[in-house]
């Protein structure tokens, strides 16, 4: 999970200096600046109790600072929590009150000359209410979710913790932390559950409820739990079954798993949040079948980045691209879909960054994903990076050099840089300007292949010439995969080095050459042409303009121009149609609804491929489906104009379209969908078939 803390350290700096003037004290404060990495945490000694029927947290917190530590330090506390100090000689002042937009009050503390710790204890209510799916934290009858940006303790900014947690609660409810869990005891109507967590922490999470709790162990001795809201044996069997793999998988490939217990955690609004140890998961996403081999292994390996490699938000967010690259891709490998996965990395930059350039931003500036164009970045150009990088210098050294990452910079907040040093140490290269050109500049590399020829010399061996450029302004030094397909059946696979604006490239064969394809696997991170890759639905969706047609008098088609055009980063304009329609001359075209004239039109942009639709029937890819029975979403671009793209959804009784519309937007790289009622039983995209990076001869 991401929750930046930008706005936060700048008022923890503020309050730092107000600090200072009010008290004209000297030495400098604790800094909202990440510590040297050499820092000793801070450690918190929490007993914690829950009311769950007050909403109500009441907790005691001794805090021991490091040695060096000023006598003046600043914190961050919920506002609706009443503190004080009990500890002898120090002191406690409100540094900064709560506003309407803040979620904390900012306090100062004074230790005492005596020693380097201080006793707070505080007590109100949490709770924040669910709002689109999202909360800073909450205490409820239903359960208790608290993160370390719901301030629920003395968060002293910048400072990384650790700690010793007692949460009481009703008897019939479970606690979790990260940490190791020393001891549960049950005293009558309440249970006492105890955590301690030695190793650096960047925040402290608590969650609780009356969840039902399903265990195993690995065979190493790892405790792996899953809490449920609801008595359901066979869902959490499902995730015991794969977590010992996924854990023993990453534990071989970089370190050993940094924790003693993992759990899955359903939630009390839909998140999917990756904490240290535990993942937490929304009552349907927990549910949904494809997360067992997708979002469960991109959180376990989590543990290693992101919740014990922390990032350094300041200088980039690596983790996430690290960790797509290395739990999604890597489950795509296993099904032989990475090339297909790789392409649907650059046709989403295509969609939702390089059609709006003003969206686009370097990769080092990524902090967490807010928008589909922030993903495509952080997430994709990211992944893309890594693969790149594993692919010039293959899986045993790109597996060194992460290993070394990872054992230099555990428990400490790492940077790009530090990934740079350890593929540099490794692979004793000079990578600066590697990284550079692709941390540090935005867009991607335009490539053209042209003038292809064939020499036959007199000896019969064949020199094949070619040139390969690059369209964009700026120039990047490129290693690209080429292909030649030769008369003889035989392949030739070359990787050309292209550091110049536009460069002649040769290959001598004995055989002829019959085609020649430029990066046909998609191994580089560039943009891709519109002939390269099939329309999805994230061609519609990341379209600069949107125009809907759709009956206004359908209460259904209604529903969904609503819903689905919260989810477009573009312009959109609605056109109330009944029968005839005039296409747009730009933007992409979203036809809504079961209508004669919109299916005609689809007919005849689908002419050249498998596809056939009656008054009653749909055939797509040779499968026949009832109309009355099935939804249907299909996507391509006009015939006379590519750069458009067209869908057109239509749903059976069975489906509710602005519902359905919410759920079409976590099909994005699809562009064949048919569903019988929730279930999706087609999901495909016409073919493509020819490319400007392919040249025949």
């Amino acid at each position: 999970m991401s929750r930046s803390k930008a706005l936060h350290k700048l008022m923890f700096v503020a309050g730092v200096l107000f600090f200072l003037l009010v008290t004209l004290q000297a030495p400098a404060q604790v800094s909202a600046e990440a510590p040297t990495k050499a820092a000793a945490p801070l450690h918190h000694k929490l007993d914690v109790e829950i009311f769950p029927t007050l909403k109500m947290i009441k907790a005691q917190d001794t805090l021991t600072f490091p040695a060096d530590t000023p006598r003046k330090i600043s914190f961050l506390l919920h506002k609706d929590l009443q503190v004080a100090v009990i500890s002898a000689n120090d002191s406690l002042v409100v540094l900064h009150p709560a506003t309407q937009a803040e979620p904390f009050t900012e306090y100062g503390l004074t230790l005492s000359s005596q020693d380097n710790s201080a006793t707070l204890v505080y007590s109100g209510v949490i709770y924040d209410p669910v709002v689109d799916n999202d909360s800073r934290g909450l205490i409820s009858l239903e359960g208790a979710t608290l993160f370390g940006s719901t301030y629920w303790y003395p968060d002293v900014l910048g400072a990384q913790k650790s700690f010793e947690l007692s949460i009481r609660t009703p008897a019939d409810w479970k606690s979790l932390s990260q940490g190791q869990m020393i001891s549960l005891e049950n005293q009558g109507l309440t249970n006492i559950t105890r955590y301690k967590e030695i190793y650096p922490q960047e925040d402290i999470y608590l969650i609780a409820g009356p969840f039902k709790s399903f265990e195993t162990e690995t065979a190493s001795g790892k405790k792996l739990r899953v809490l449920l809201r609801k008595d359901e044996p066979a869902l959490a069997q499902n995730f015991l079954a794969v977590m010992p793999d996924y854990i023993q998988h990453f534990s071989e490939i970089i370190a050993p798993y940094p924790y003693g217990s993992f759990s899955v955690v359903e939630n009390l609004w839909e998140t999917g949040y990756g904490m240290p140890s535990f993942t937490l998961l929304g009552s349907t996403v927990v549910r949904l079948p494809f997360i067992l081999n997708s979002s469960l292994p991109h959180e376990i390996l989590h543990n290693w980045w992101g919740n014990s490699v922390y990032v350094d938000y300041d200088k980039g967010n690596w983790s996430e691209g690290l960790t797509t690259y290395m739990a999604d891709y890597w489950q795509q490998e296993k099904i032989n879909a990475d090339r297909a996965y790789r392409m649907k990395t650059l046709a989403n930059y295509s969609d939702f960054v390089t059609t709006n350039p003003a969206s686009d931003f370097p990769l080092r500036q990524f902090k967490g994903r807010h928008n589909s164009s922030s993903q495509a970045v952080g997430y994709g150009k990211s992944m893309m990076l890594f693969h790149m990088l594993e692919f010039r210098f293959g899986k045993e050294l790109f597996q060194k050099a992460l290993q070394d990452f990872y054992n230099v910079n555990i428990f400490k907040r790492a940077t790009f840089r530090d990934i740079q040093t350890s593929f540099e140490k490794i692979t004793n290269q000079n990578l600066e300007s590697l990284f550079t050109q692709w941390l540090d500049r935005k867009g991607a590399p335009v490539i053209e292949l042209t003038d292809v020829k064939v020499m036959r010399w007199l000896d019969g061996s064949n020199a094949t010439t070619y040139v390969l450029s690059q369209k964009q302004e700026e120039v990047y030094n490129l290693s690209i995969p080429v292909i030649w397909t030769l008369e003889s059946g035989e392949e030739v696979r070359q990787v050309a080095k292209l550091a110049d604006k536009s460069q002649i490239f040769t290959l001598v064969s004995r055989s002829r050459p019959v085609k020649i394809s430029v990066d046909p696997d998609f191994h580089l991170f560039r943009s891709l042409y519109t002939e390269e890759r099939p329309a999805t639905v994230s061609s519609v969706l990341g379209s600069p303009s949107v125009h809907f047609y759709f009956d206004g008098n359908n209460g259904g088609a209604q529903a969904f121009v609503q819903n689905w055009s919260k989810t477009l980063e573009g312009k959109t304009t609605l056109h109330n149609v009944s029968d005839a329609f005039e296409v747009p001359s730009e933007g992409a075209i979203v036809l809504v609804g079961d209508n004669a004239a919109f299916a005609n039109f689809m007919k005849s942009q689908l002419a050249d491929q498998k596809f056939q639709i009656s008054d009653s029937s749909i055939t797509i890819e040779d499968q026949a489906f009832a109309l009355s029975e099935v939804s249907t979403v299909l996507v391509t671009r006009l015939k006379n104009k590519p750069t458009q793209a067209i869908v057109w959804v239509r749903w059976s009784a069975d489906n509710n379209p602005g519902e359905w519309a919410k759920r079409l937007t976590h099909y994005g790289n699809m562009g064949i969908l048919v569903f019988k009622g929730r279930p999706a039983v087609l999901q495909s995209s016409w073919p493509v078939t020819e490319s400007p990076l392919q040249r025949k001869m």
